[in-house]
């Protein structure tokens, strides 16, 4: 039988436990957390995720629907009707608009005026409240995100002065 020395005894250890932690390792490697970053300007927003600026807000919907979160999939919902609502109140005043330019002598004109107020306050209403919705989704989903792994470290002091440190790390299933 081969005898093996000292130092080839340690390297086979080493190279054994190399090897099982690289397969434990490998198995729990995290998905990265994909966050949305809103960028604000004067004509609007952009959103980017996974490095792709999207300027349509319905472009978000499956990142925030397949989180699955109740709060944000409500949120994001109410955006979409609401959104939904203000095409449907933009087509009825332009529904006016053309059947006033048609008829002038049929509609008088504080009805027109009257309706296009009435349209314009009910989709900046509707404008404002989706964009609250939307961005709570939003802040919503990237809070969740955050909290799918973390590593922290801590360090203190005991009351004699000597410093602790503390690693912690959570993850959740």
């Amino acid at each position: 039988m081969m005898r093996l020395s000292k130092f080839a005894k340690i390297g086979w250890c080493v190279i054994f436990c190399l090897s099982a932690s690289r397969v434990v390792w490998g198995q729990t490697e995290l998905p990265k957390p994909k966050y949305i970053a809103v960028e604000r300007n004067f004509w609007g927003m952009k959103y980017i995720y996974e490095r792709q600026t999207l300027e349509n807000p319905l472009a978000l919907q499956i990142p925030l629907l397949q989180l699955q979160d109740p709060e944000v999939s409500s949120r994001f919902l109410k955006f979409k009707s609401q959104r939904k609502a203000m095409q449907w109140v933009n087509i009825a005043s332009a529904g006016v608009s053309l059947y006033t330019i048609f008829n002038r002598d049929k509609v008088s004109s504080n009805f027109y005026w009257t309706s296009l107020g009435s349209a314009l306050v009910i989709t900046t209403y509707l404008n404002f409240r989706s964009t609250v919705h939307l961005s709570k989704s939003i802040a919503r989903y990237n809070q969740l995100q955050l909290q799918r792994s973390q590593i922290g470290l801590n360090i203190n002091q005991t009351s004699d002065q000597t410093p602790v440190i503390g690693l912690g790390w959570k993850q959740t299933f």
